[in-house]
């Protein structure tokens, strides 16, 4: 019996561990540096994405980060309509800063997902950010306003091609207000 036990325990662990691994590519970029999280509190716009299940068909999209104190972590709303539902939808998380001053989260958005985002750019003035997460799968471009000069998009495709994402599978979803 006691082998049984453990055969399935060693059968468990072994999973988790290539489940992980195998979902991991090796990541080709760092958090920014000198990062002020006080800064990247607020609401965001989402410019760009990389589409997924979560945000599918959604456009006005929005990131807030709010600050708890209390329980030392930020909440992440996101919130966006979507266009075959015709609803809003609402992403509710939890985020901690692993390292003061560095542009690099651990998050939870149950049940959905756990993981690890990066802020791999953005301007000094906190008006513009690119966010990827740690297996490729996400990645956004946020700004403070509901557009980006064309400047700022180049720039954050081309940091976003010279670490490895395909920038051609970005969605820019629309920011203009939904008639009621």
């Amino acid at each position: 019996m006691n082998f049984k036990k453990l055969a399935l325990a060693a059968l468990a662990i072994g999973t988790t561990a290539y489940i992980v691994n195998h979902n991991k590519k090796n990541i080709k970029y760092k958090p920014v540096q000198n990062f002020d999280l006080g800064g990247f509190l607020g609401r965001w716009y989402e410019i760009a994405r990389l589409d997924n299940k979560v945000q599918k068909n959604q456009t006005n999209v929005t990131h807030r980060f709010i600050l708890n104190e209390e329980k030392e972590s930020l909440e992440i709303i996101v919130r966006g309509y979507d266009t075959k539902k015709r609803s809003w939808n609402k992403l509710e998380g939890i985020a901690s800063q692993d390292i003061e001053n560095v542009g690099l989260f651990s998050t939870t958005f149950l049940p959905i997902f756990a993981k690890k985002l990066y802020i791999i750019d953005f301007d000094k003035d906190y008006n513009n950010a690119l966010v990827a997460s740690e297996d490729y799968k996400k990645l956004w471009i946020l700004s403070r306003k509901k557009e980006i000069s064309d400047k700022v998009k180049e720039r954050f495709l081309d940091s976003a091609k010279k670490v490895g994402f395909d920038t051609s599978k970005l969605i820019w979803p629309s920011q203009v207000p939904i008639a009621k």
